[in-house]
Protein backbone atom coordinates (compact mmCIF):
# COMPACT_ATOMS: atom_id res chain seq x y z
CA UNK A 1 0.00 0.00 0.00
CA UNK A 2 1.50 3.38 -0.90
CA UNK A 3 1.89 6.64 1.12
CA UNK A 4 -0.87 9.02 0.55
CA UNK A 5 1.44 12.39 0.81
CA UNK A 6 -0.85 15.50 1.21
CA UNK A 7 0.57 19.24 0.54
CA UNK A 8 1.55 20.94 3.24
CA UNK A 9 -1.35 24.27 4.34
CA UNK A 10 0.09 27.55 4.00
CA UNK A 11 -1.07 30.87 5.32
CA UNK A 12 -1.46 33.57 2.88
CA UNK A 13 -1.55 37.26 3.65
CA UNK A 14 -5.07 37.21 2.10
CA UNK A 15 -6.13 34.97 5.16
CA UNK A 16 -5.11 37.43 7.83
CA UNK A 17 -7.42 40.01 6.71
CA UNK A 18 -9.93 41.56 8.63
CA UNK A 19 -13.38 40.63 7.02
CA UNK A 20 -15.81 43.25 7.44
CA UNK A 21 -19.06 41.34 6.90
CA UNK A 22 -17.96 38.39 8.83
CA UNK A 23 -16.83 40.33 11.88
CA UNK A 24 -20.45 42.26 11.80
CA UNK A 25 -22.43 38.34 11.68
CA UNK A 26 -19.62 37.28 14.46
CA UNK A 27 -20.49 40.68 17.07
CA UNK A 28 -23.90 40.26 16.21
CA UNK A 29 -23.93 36.67 17.59
CA UNK A 30 -21.69 37.19 20.64
CA UNK A 31 -23.20 40.45 21.77
CA UNK A 32 -26.47 39.31 22.79
CA UNK A 33 -24.89 36.30 24.36
CA UNK A 34 -22.29 38.21 26.58
CA UNK A 35 -25.34 40.70 27.61
CA UNK A 36 -27.30 37.82 28.94
CA UNK A 37 -24.29 36.13 30.99
CA UNK A 38 -23.82 39.75 32.16
CA UNK A 39 -27.80 40.66 33.10
CA UNK A 40 -28.07 36.37 34.79
CA UNK A 41 -24.82 37.64 36.95
CA UNK A 42 -26.24 40.98 37.72
CA UNK A 43 -29.59 39.39 39.56
CA UNK A 44 -27.35 36.94 41.23
CA UNK A 45 -25.76 39.80 42.81
CA UNK A 46 -28.54 41.31 44.04
CA UNK A 47 -29.96 37.85 45.24
CA UNK A 48 -26.68 37.66 47.65
CA UNK A 49 -27.30 40.95 48.88
CA UNK A 50 -30.55 39.78 49.91
CA UNK A 51 -29.22 36.62 51.21
CA UNK A 52 -26.29 38.06 53.33
CA UNK A 53 -29.56 40.10 55.23
CA UNK A 54 -30.69 36.44 56.60
CA UNK A 55 -27.87 36.03 58.79
CA UNK A 56 -24.08 33.95 58.77
CA UNK A 57 -26.15 30.55 59.03
CA UNK A 58 -28.72 31.13 56.22
CA UNK A 59 -25.27 32.18 54.01
CA UNK A 60 -23.44 28.93 54.53
CA UNK A 61 -26.17 26.62 53.85
CA UNK A 62 -27.50 28.55 50.82
CA UNK A 63 -23.66 28.68 49.74
CA UNK A 64 -23.54 24.93 50.41
CA UNK A 65 -26.30 24.46 48.13
CA UNK A 66 -25.02 26.18 45.19
CA UNK A 67 -21.99 24.45 45.73
CA UNK A 68 -24.14 21.65 44.38
CA UNK A 69 -25.95 23.64 41.49
CA UNK A 70 -23.16 23.01 38.93
CA UNK A 71 -23.64 19.51 39.50
CA UNK A 72 -27.14 19.71 39.26
CA UNK A 73 -27.04 21.64 36.00
CA UNK A 74 -23.94 19.64 34.38
CA UNK A 75 -26.40 17.56 32.52
CA UNK A 76 -28.42 20.43 31.23
CA UNK A 77 -25.43 21.81 29.76
CA UNK A 78 -24.88 18.95 27.58
CA UNK A 79 -28.11 18.22 26.30
CA UNK A 80 -28.09 22.48 25.12
CA UNK A 81 -24.59 22.04 23.66
CA UNK A 82 -26.33 18.87 21.59
CA UNK A 83 -29.14 20.73 20.77
CA UNK A 84 -27.43 23.83 19.11
CA UNK A 85 -25.45 21.29 17.19
CA UNK A 86 -28.53 19.59 16.26
CA UNK A 87 -30.89 22.52 15.41
CA UNK A 88 -28.14 24.05 13.65
CA UNK A 89 -27.23 21.09 11.09
CA UNK A 90 -30.82 20.04 10.47
CA UNK A 91 -31.59 23.98 9.48
CA UNK A 92 -28.53 23.67 7.70
CA UNK A 93 -29.96 20.88 5.75
CA UNK A 94 -33.47 22.55 5.64
CA UNK A 95 -34.83 19.48 7.73
CA UNK A 96 -37.14 21.71 9.50
CA UNK A 97 -39.41 18.45 10.22
CA UNK A 98 -36.24 17.21 12.11
CA UNK A 99 -35.76 19.98 14.18
CA UNK A 100 -39.25 19.34 16.08
CA UNK A 101 -39.24 15.64 16.59
CA UNK A 102 -36.09 16.31 17.97
CA UNK A 103 -36.61 18.83 20.03
CA UNK A 104 -39.77 16.14 21.32
CA UNK A 105 -37.13 13.49 22.07
CA UNK A 106 -34.20 15.70 23.36
CA UNK A 107 -37.02 17.01 26.04
CA UNK A 108 -37.87 13.63 27.09
CA UNK A 109 -34.68 12.77 27.65
CA UNK A 110 -33.52 15.93 29.66
CA UNK A 111 -36.95 15.48 31.59
CA UNK A 112 -35.93 12.04 32.22
CA UNK A 113 -32.81 12.79 33.69
CA UNK A 114 -33.87 15.61 35.35
CA UNK A 115 -36.32 13.24 37.20
CA UNK A 116 -33.10 10.81 37.66
CA UNK A 117 -31.22 13.16 39.47
CA UNK A 118 -33.70 14.77 41.69
CA UNK A 119 -34.42 11.34 43.30
CA UNK A 120 -30.66 11.15 43.85
CA UNK A 121 -30.53 14.44 45.21
CA UNK A 122 -33.86 14.36 47.66
CA UNK A 123 -33.09 10.93 48.89
CA UNK A 124 -29.33 11.34 49.48
CA UNK A 125 -28.86 15.30 49.80
CA UNK A 126 -28.63 15.35 53.70
CA UNK A 127 -25.15 13.48 53.25
CA UNK A 128 -23.97 15.11 50.51
CA UNK A 129 -24.25 18.64 52.12
CA UNK A 130 -23.35 17.83 55.17
CA UNK A 131 -19.55 16.79 53.42
CA UNK A 132 -19.55 20.80 52.55
CA UNK A 133 -20.30 21.51 56.10
CA UNK A 134 -18.18 21.38 59.27
CA UNK A 135 -18.30 23.16 62.79
CA UNK A 136 -20.47 22.97 66.20
CA UNK A 137 -22.86 20.51 65.81
CA UNK A 138 -25.94 22.22 66.75
CA UNK A 139 -24.60 24.76 64.16
CA UNK A 140 -24.30 22.53 61.65
CA UNK A 141 -27.92 21.01 61.56
CA UNK A 142 -29.43 24.60 61.14
CA UNK A 143 -27.32 25.26 58.04
CA UNK A 144 -27.88 21.84 56.90
CA UNK A 145 -31.92 22.16 57.53
CA UNK A 146 -31.47 25.11 54.98
CA UNK A 147 -29.27 24.34 52.47
CA UNK A 148 -31.54 21.19 52.06
CA UNK A 149 -34.40 23.24 52.32
CA UNK A 150 -33.25 24.99 48.97
CA UNK A 151 -31.83 21.79 47.18
CA UNK A 152 -35.11 20.56 47.58
CA UNK A 153 -37.06 23.26 46.38
CA UNK A 154 -34.77 23.06 43.38
CA UNK A 155 -35.09 19.36 42.85
CA UNK A 156 -38.42 18.99 42.71
CA UNK A 157 -38.26 21.66 39.82
CA UNK A 158 -34.93 20.82 38.64
CA UNK A 159 -36.49 19.76 35.12
CA UNK A 160 -37.17 23.55 34.65
CA UNK A 161 -33.99 24.08 34.40
CA UNK A 162 -33.34 21.29 31.81
CA UNK A 163 -35.84 22.13 29.50
CA UNK A 164 -34.62 25.57 29.63
CA UNK A 165 -31.25 24.81 28.57
CA UNK A 166 -32.55 22.54 26.00
CA UNK A 167 -34.67 25.67 24.95
CA UNK A 168 -32.17 28.63 24.52
CA UNK A 169 -29.91 26.34 22.95
CA UNK A 170 -31.91 25.23 20.13
CA UNK A 171 -32.73 28.77 19.65
CA UNK A 172 -28.86 29.78 19.26
CA UNK A 173 -28.32 27.07 17.36
CA UNK A 174 -30.92 28.43 14.96
CA UNK A 175 -29.19 31.79 14.72
CA UNK A 176 -31.15 33.62 17.18
CA UNK A 177 -29.68 35.18 20.03
CA UNK A 178 -31.83 37.83 20.51
CA UNK A 179 -34.40 35.68 22.35
CA UNK A 180 -32.18 34.29 24.80
CA UNK A 181 -31.12 37.55 25.67
CA UNK A 182 -34.34 38.56 25.90
CA UNK A 183 -35.33 35.74 28.24
CA UNK A 184 -31.98 36.23 30.13
CA UNK A 185 -33.05 39.54 31.18
CA UNK A 186 -36.45 38.16 32.11
CA UNK A 187 -35.15 35.50 34.11
CA UNK A 188 -32.63 38.04 36.01
CA UNK A 189 -36.35 40.49 36.75
CA UNK A 190 -38.22 37.67 37.69
CA UNK A 191 -35.08 36.44 40.96
CA UNK A 192 -35.09 39.99 41.61
CA UNK A 193 -38.64 40.42 42.00
CA UNK A 194 -38.94 37.79 43.80
CA UNK A 195 -36.27 37.74 46.28
CA UNK A 196 -37.37 40.97 47.49
CA UNK A 197 -41.12 40.11 47.92
CA UNK A 198 -41.55 36.92 48.46
CA UNK A 199 -39.40 36.82 51.56
CA UNK A 200 -42.10 39.00 53.35
CA UNK A 201 -44.42 36.76 52.41
CA UNK A 202 -43.57 33.45 52.87
CA UNK A 203 -40.49 34.10 54.98
CA UNK A 204 -36.87 32.43 54.07
CA UNK A 205 -38.38 29.89 51.34
CA UNK A 206 -39.07 33.31 49.25
CA UNK A 207 -35.34 33.21 48.68
CA UNK A 208 -35.05 29.22 47.31
CA UNK A 209 -38.75 30.16 45.22
CA UNK A 210 -36.94 32.98 43.56
CA UNK A 211 -34.72 30.98 41.64
CA UNK A 212 -37.73 28.23 40.35
CA UNK A 213 -39.61 30.97 39.81
CA UNK A 214 -37.26 32.99 37.22
CA UNK A 215 -36.56 29.41 35.46
CA UNK A 216 -40.33 29.84 34.67
CA UNK A 217 -40.57 33.30 33.39
CA UNK A 218 -37.44 32.07 31.18
CA UNK A 219 -38.60 28.92 29.59
CA UNK A 220 -42.57 30.14 28.82
CA UNK A 221 -40.43 33.17 26.63
CA UNK A 222 -38.12 30.40 25.54
CA UNK A 223 -40.62 28.03 24.65
CA UNK A 224 -42.85 30.37 22.90
CA UNK A 225 -40.63 32.09 20.83
CA UNK A 226 -38.79 28.29 19.99
CA UNK A 227 -42.25 27.60 18.02
CA UNK A 228 -42.82 30.71 16.34
CA UNK A 229 -39.85 30.22 14.78
CA UNK A 230 -40.21 26.74 13.78
CA UNK A 231 -43.49 27.32 12.05
CA UNK A 232 -42.60 30.28 10.24
CA UNK A 233 -39.78 27.86 8.82
CA UNK A 234 -42.23 25.44 8.21
CA UNK A 235 -44.14 27.42 5.99
CA UNK A 236 -41.17 28.85 4.07
CA UNK A 237 -40.96 32.22 5.67
CA UNK A 238 -37.71 33.55 6.68
CA UNK A 239 -36.45 33.05 10.44
CA UNK A 240 -35.99 36.93 11.18
CA UNK A 241 -38.62 39.63 9.83
CA UNK A 242 -36.93 41.70 7.73
CA UNK A 243 -36.35 45.56 8.33
CA UNK A 244 -38.57 47.67 5.85
CA UNK A 245 -36.08 49.62 3.87
CA UNK A 246 -36.71 53.46 3.18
Amino acid sequence: MGVRSLPIPRITRDQWRLSAPLARRLASLGAPLALQNTIIAVGGMVVQSVVNSFGVLFVAGYTATNKLYGLLEIAATSFGFSMATYTGQNLGAGKIDRIRSGMRAGSRMAVATSIVISAITITFGRPILSLFLSGDQQETEQVLSVAYRFLFIMSVMLFVLYLLHIYRSALQGMGDTIVPMISGFVEMFMRIGCVIFLPSLIGQDGVFAAEVVAWFGAICVLISMFYVRVHRLEHGQPLFRRRRQG
